[in-house]
């Protein structure tokens, strides 16, 4: 299956093939050879074509397979070429609204959303989830149920929530953003991103 091509990402891999890639590079602490670019997304490894912009993931850093998903072409695109130079974290842990974006809510919050779709998948199997969330060397927190900070890109982080269901309420999980957040990424691609993370941890939930 070829990856999805839509004008968001034929625009968003010109930018990257269009860009300084020598500044790309050194504003991430990027480690490169002389046809590709690496860079880690959770728990997986990355190459980039510095000539083509084509993608390919590895679990080991050796044996690569070319990379399927629009969500995750779309993710690192964005963060490597929209990233500033002087980005900084705040530290703070905000909802998409508390960073001001408002677009699309039903697509996160909605029925069939990626919170919901995310609850049923986690529902009743914690321990599963615990070892998912230690694979992404994140910080456990007290909230929720379930709950742990990770990185998804080296040096930027989002809060991860799951809250089992009852008789009121089916299980959910949310996720909070660092404040400073759209000076990694677009706030629209926050629902690639999530589509992204939350396929890995499906990946790995049915390897458990």
């Amino acid at each position: 299956m070829e990856i999805k091509r839509d004008n968001y990402f034929e625009n968003a891999k010109s930018f990257f093939l269009g860009a300084d890639q020598e500044e790309l590079i050194s504003k991430l602490g990027l480690r490169v050879d002389g046809d590709y670019i690496y860079l880690r997304v959770m728990d997986v490894q990355y190459r980039i074509s510095r000539k083509y912009g084509d993608l390919q993931r590895s679990q080991d850093g050796v044996n690569y397979t070319d990379e399927k998903s629009h969500d995750a072409a779309l993710s690192i695109f964005d963060y490597l070429t929209w990233s500033k130079n002087d980005r900084k974290l705040s530290g703070e842990f905000v909802s998409l609204k508390g960073l001001g974006f408002n677009s699309h809510t039903y697509l996160f919050e909605g029925s069939g959303g990626i919170y919901e779709r995310g609850g049923a998948i986690f529902s009743g199997q914690s321990e599963k989830l615990i070892k998912i969330l230690n694979r992404f060397d994140g910080k456990r927190m007290n909230s929720a149920d379930i709950s742990s900070i990770f990185e998804v890109f080296d040096g930027f982080p989002i809060y991860f929530q799951f809250w089992e269901g009852d008789d009121e309420y089916k299980p959910r999980i949310f996720f909070l953003w660092d404040a400073n957040s759209a000076q990694y990424i677009h706030l629209e691609t926050t629902f690639y991103l999530l589509n992204m993370v939350l396929h890995r941890m499906t990946e790995l939930f049915e390897e458990e």
